[in-house]
């Protein structure tokens, strides 16, 4: 057998004479003795370890075989899901002036109109399918509390009937939190609702610096009131986007938090993502964002940042193989008019538009270069493919004007993948290094399983 191409070799720092590898394909982690290593290259190594390296995607019979499987990941996940998710934009109306926003000048009093939202439910009862076992609505805006009626109008029409087909239905929330009030998440607990996502800037003087109300108002104290009042209601993740001049401050926020009591056991996750710089015509005039997810800077805030958030106890995303939303099938975005993107940081791009609830979804492969990474060499014989799959197409839009070229994430994580894991081993998992030796073959599986989420998101900001 052969050691895998996906598979990733680190010192660990407890232990001389061990290894960490990890396989980008499947997720998997082990501890091995630097003799097993070489016992691998020397073709003697015992059938029980290699066994155990089998099993975990660490040792193959063949490679070629192994990364034309790893080629056709995106189709097979997307073979074996039975789930839909359908991101609602449900208006562009906004009580923050946030100072990077995506969105930026589309802001403004849109709202999606009963005619359209009653033609969403229709066109998800005509395209959700007998075999699949979960519909998704994750509700964005502006901010989508500005209209709970219509949240509670789509969602109590789509809840009951898809239970009656035996699938399971439940609605999610991308949300500033300023609305977000015990009464207001009572409301929509019978809708379906499971999570939400607030944002949250890092410390009080830096998000109330980013994230204003219109006016200019302060908004983190509320923030902070509703997410304490409403924890223990319905499951909470937080996010913070950063910047290459603010990075530093964020560590600040695990204060308030406490102060608040948003504890590690009352947030469900906590992640921190950098701003992208945006360049479209809907830009604002905000300059500090990134360009690419290989600036030098970024490869010593994100492992800063995840060290932070691991060591305070929160959970946060682990690092694994993901797909980004275009390659996901029956995963798409649905604009306030009614119009089908493919990515919910495309919207009001007209050259982005794949069809609309009326009409239906039109084929957007070629629109939206979906495998693109496939025409290039170094994508194909890149270690990390499934763990970037060519990177993120809106990063790329946004920087050449267009989702051709790959959004090549190889040097960030040459930099930062070491460090990513060993924190999230020794700080979060609990790891002290025996753990992971099995008594018998000397490897033992810390934990292994391909899942939807990346480990360090780079999607657009919320």
């Amino acid at each position: 057998m052969f050691l895998s191409h996906y598979a990733r070799i680190f010192s660990w720092p407890d232990d001389t004479e061990l290894r960490l590898v990890y396989s980008t394909r499947t997720g998997a982690k082990a501890l091995v003795p630097a003799a097993v290593l070489a016992a691998i290259e020397s073709n003697s190594l015992d059938s029980e370890s290699e066994a155990t390296l089998h099993e975990l995607g660490l040792l193959v019979n063949d490679r070629e075989r192994e990364m034309a499987d790893a080629a056709d990941m995106v189709r097979q996940i997307n073979s074996l899901r039975r789930v839909m998710n359908i991101s609602v934009i449900a208006n562009l109306h906004c009580n923050f002036r946030c100072r990077y926003c995506y969105e930026g000048s589309q802001k403004g009093r849109s709202i999606m109109s009963a005619g359209t939202a009653d033609q969403l439910i229709a066109f998800i009862r005509q395209r959700f399918q007998p075999d699949m076992t979960r519909l998704t609505l994750d509700f964005y805006g502006g901010e989508p509390l500005l209209s709970t009626p219509l949240l509670r109008h789509i969602a109590g029409s789509l809840k009951p009937w898809v239970e009656s087909q035996g699938a399971e239905f439940e609605i999610t929330l991308v949300s500033n939190g300023s609305l977000l009030t015990p009464r207001v998440v009572e409301r929509l607990l019978p809708a379906g609702l499971k999570r939400a996502k607030i944002t949250i800037d890092g410390p009080p003087n830096n998000h109330n610096f980013f994230r204003p109300y219109r006016s200019g108002r302060a908004s983190f104290a509320t923030i902070m009131k509703n997410m304490g009042q409403c924890a223990d209601l319905v499951k909470l993740a937080i996010n913070g986007n950063f910047t290459k001049d603010n990075y530093q401050k964020f560590p600040a926020l695990f204060d308030s938090l406490t102060a608040y009591g948003l504890t590690p056991a009352r947030v469900y996750r906590l992640t921190f993502s950098p701003v992208m710089q945006t360049t479209d015509e809907f830009s604002t005039d905000f300059c500090g964002g990134c360009a690419s997810c290989s600036e030098k800077w970024l490869t010593h805030a994100a492992p800063f940042l995840y060290q932070e958030i691991v060591q305070r106890g929160y959970r946060t995303d682990k690092i694994s193989p993901s797909l980004c939303m275009v390659d996901v099938d029956n995963s798409f975005v649905v604009h306030y008019d009614g119009t089908l993107y493919q990515c919910v940081a495309m919207i009001g791009h007209k050259e982005y538009a794949c069809g609309d609830v009326w009409s239906g979804l039109r084929e957007y492969r070629q629109q939206y270069h979906l495998d693109h990474w496939q025409k290039e060499e170094k994508c194909r014989q890149c270690p990390y493919l499934p763990l970037c799959f060519g990177g993120c197409r809106f990063m790329a839009f946004q920087r050449d004007g267009h989702m051709a070229a790959v959004d090549c994430r190889k040097p960030f994580y040459d930099a930062t993948l070491e460090a990513l894991l060993l924190q999230e081993l020794r700080y979060r998992e609990g790891n002290q290094g025996a753990e992971f030796r099995s008594q018998n073959s000397g490897v033992q599986e810390p934990g292994v399983g391909i899942t939807m989420d990346s480990g360090l998101r780079f999607a657009c900001q919320e």
